[in-house]
């Protein structure tokens, strides 16, 4: 029945051994949240910070106000080789998906507009991604006496494609 009570469907030595376990150590300490880790408390501490504040509404914004429709056009100086490469794998994708190549110019548009969303996720979920607000994270790590949370530099990688054959 709607609103009712589980408990008025136990039995009464089911009800007597859930209040004995209700009133144990072990009862009480699983009904208590975990404590708070020192991550944690630092993330919230961090976040409250004026670079932080200033981060989340600037995303938010961007996220509140973004319209695929109101467009601005830019115009970018792109060598004439990465141009050639944008056409090669085009022509591949086209190939293996039995359709027409897009024009090069649609691509380019693609892959700036996949970038930028891309940097807009980040920025929300992990921003500590860009170097400025993972040094941000260091230095106020340093100032909170907690060196041991500070996130190191991501390691240049020889390649996106890791244990591949190739």
């Amino acid at each position: 029945m709607p609103g009712s009570d589980d408990r008025d469907e136990l039995s009464e030595e089911d009800l007597a051994a859930l209040s004995e376990y209700e009133n144990s150590e072990e009862g009480k300490a699983a009904g208590e949240p975990e404590p708070e880790t020192t991550a944690e408390r630092l993330s919230k501490l961090f976040y409250k910070t004026p670079e932080m504040e200033e981060c989340r509404q600037t995303a938010d914004s961007i996220n509140n106000s973004l319209n695929p429709d109101d467009t601005v056009p830019v115009q970018i100086n792109v060598p004439r080789e990465f141009l050639r490469l944008t056409e090669f794998l085009e022509q591949k994708r086209a190939t293996a998906a039995g359709v027409v190549p897009l024009p090069t110019p649609k691509v380019l548009n693609q892959i700036l507009l996949n970038e930028l969303h891309d940097q807009l996720h980040w920025l929300v979920t992990g921003p500590a991604r860009f170097d400025y607000y993972r040094d941000l994270w260091n230095r106020f790590c340093d100032t909170q006496g907690a060196q041991d949370q500070k996130i190191a530099a991501p390691l240049a990688s020889a390649g996106e494609g890791g244990d591949g054959p190739f």
